[in-house]
């Protein structure tokens, strides 16, 4: 059997280092994606609702009968 050059060897570090960057994006990534979607769940969208809310209260009394009287 034939011996792992000098060449294969740096190869495979090579090969590792672009594994382990791969590795480091996808986890990066996450962590981006997790926090954009905890900020989305926790501010954004209660402002959406309250917002959504306050429109329907709002047309709701514009046609309530009490302003009739």
């Amino acid at each position: 059997m034939k011996k792992y050059g000098s060449r294969n060897a740096l190869y495979d570090k090579l090969h590792k280092g672009g594994v382990l960057v791969c590795i480091g994006l996808t986890l990066y990534g996450t962590v981006l994606l997790t926090d954009h979607f905890y900020k989305y769940f926790k501010y954004v969208r209660p402002q959406i609702q309250a917002s959504k809310a306050a429109a329907e209260q709002e047309l709701l009394s514009e046609g309530s009968s009490e302003k009739i009287m």
